[in-house]
């Protein structure tokens, strides 16, 4: 069995290689890769905990790719902890509460729209629907998402991605955002990008630099977690129609659901840091420099942290997954992609409670963190 976990993020049923790895090699070097990887959820947590060890500084993917703008997913210490201070202020649950109706009404639309018989599910609601969101969120034109995908996917579904494809993306979406600024700072407007752009009494107020590494993550990470956790709730509610009859019946039940989702098909897999020292885990030492890759995917099905944890339970309390990271970096937009994933399920269920999910033209896109789709072929 090839144990190098990075292949398995886009295969059919990739859980037996991430049981392997955790049960009998939970402290793994893949060679080729120069990559170690950690799958135990006590493992993975406490590396989340320790982020002076941990670094992010050097990149959070496998390749190491690091955006050419500061950006708070690759910041430590005293800059990542400033970041996190200005973007928290507009960040608020109040702003995000406040998107609810929206985020229904475009969610309402799309399935709405959507026609009777064959659809792609991926390009006519679980794509669309996070970018519509973020851009209202940021008050960028909803018109530019093609764009913005198109830039996204190359850093996102990076495993086919030169380093130079994956500037060029970067530097167009900048571009692009930068004049956005320029307009905000004539016009400001009630949205995200008008709050980071004007200085708190605190005085911390983001540089053009951050601000722009800021968006550019929020368009691309912040929107591609949510599509593919929309399309992996889709695939699993369709193999589990005892489960998804019991959410139509009670939506009361999508709260919890929706944890379980997360925790069972998580939409990020897993992320890297950098050691700054060496670390000693169960008898094995990882050499300070090395890059640690941290298996979300396989730390959320750990027995140790869960009971059953092969059994999607839709109830299941207490769900600790690290689905969305953990302590000083835990994801800013965590309560942003639950409320999407929430009510876009309970939209989508009500137009198409009988969907049927057409698996032999299921296409998954080739990426080396995120599991998401470049087709989701569904019945309605």
């Amino acid at each position: 069995m090839d144990l190098d976990p990075i292949p398995q993020v886009f295969e059919a049923d990739p859980y037996p290689v991430y049981s392997e790895l955790r049960e009998r090699h939970p402290v793994h070097y893949v060679a080729a890769r120069d990559l170690w990887v950690l799958s135990r959820h006590s493992h993975v947590q406490a590396a989340l905990r320790d982020p002076e060890t941990y670094s992010s500084a050097y990149g959070v993917v496998p390749n190491g790719f690091v955006p050419d703008k500061p950006t708070i997913i690759v910041l430590d210490g005293d800059p990542h902890t400033a970041m996190r201070k200005a973007v928290q202020r507009a960040f608020t649950p109040r702003r995000i509460e406040a998107l609810s109706a929206r985020i229904r009404s475009f969610a309402r639309g799309l399935v709405d729209a959507l026609p009777d018989g064959e659809v792609d599910a991926f390009a006519q609601f679980t794509d669309p629907l996070p970018l519509f969101v973020m851009a209202e969120l940021l008050g960028v034109d909803p018109s530019e998402r093609a764009m913005f995908k198109r830039c996204g996917d190359v850093i996102v579904y990076a495993s086919d991605s030169r380093p130079e494809e994956m500037i060029a993306a970067q530097r167009e979406l900048t571009d692009y955002l930068s004049c956005v600024f320029a307009e905000r700072r004539r016009a400001p407007r009630d949205d995200l990008i008008s709050v980071l752009l004007t200085a708190s009494s605190e005085g911390d107020a983001l540089s053009e630099d951050e601000l722009l590494g800021l968006c550019f993550l929020l368009l691309v990470a912040g929107t591609e977690t949510t599509t593919s956790a929309l399309g992996n709730a889709l695939l699993l509610l369709d193999r589990d129609r005892d489960a998804r009859r019991r959410l139509i019946g009670d939506p009361a039940l999508l709260a919890s659901a929706t944890e379980e989702i997360l925790r069972f098909e998580s939409p990020v897999h897993g992320l890297s840091r950098v050691l700054t020292r060496d670390v000693e885990i169960d008898g094995q030492t990882i050499p300070k420099g090395a890059r640690v890759h941290l298996l979300f995917a396989a730390a959320n099905r750990d027995p140790r942290a869960f009971s059953d944890p092969d059994t999607f339970d839709l109830v299941r309390s207490p769900n600790h997954h690290v689905s969305f990271g953990f302590g000083v970096h835990f994801c800013l937009g965590a309560s942003l992609a639950r409320m999407e994933l929430r009510v876009g399920l309970e939209e989508f269920l009500r137009r198409a409670p009988g969907y049927v999910v057409d698996t032999g033209r299921v296409v998954r896109l080739r990426s080396d963190t995120n599991r998401g789709f470049e087709r989701l072929v569904i019945s309605l």
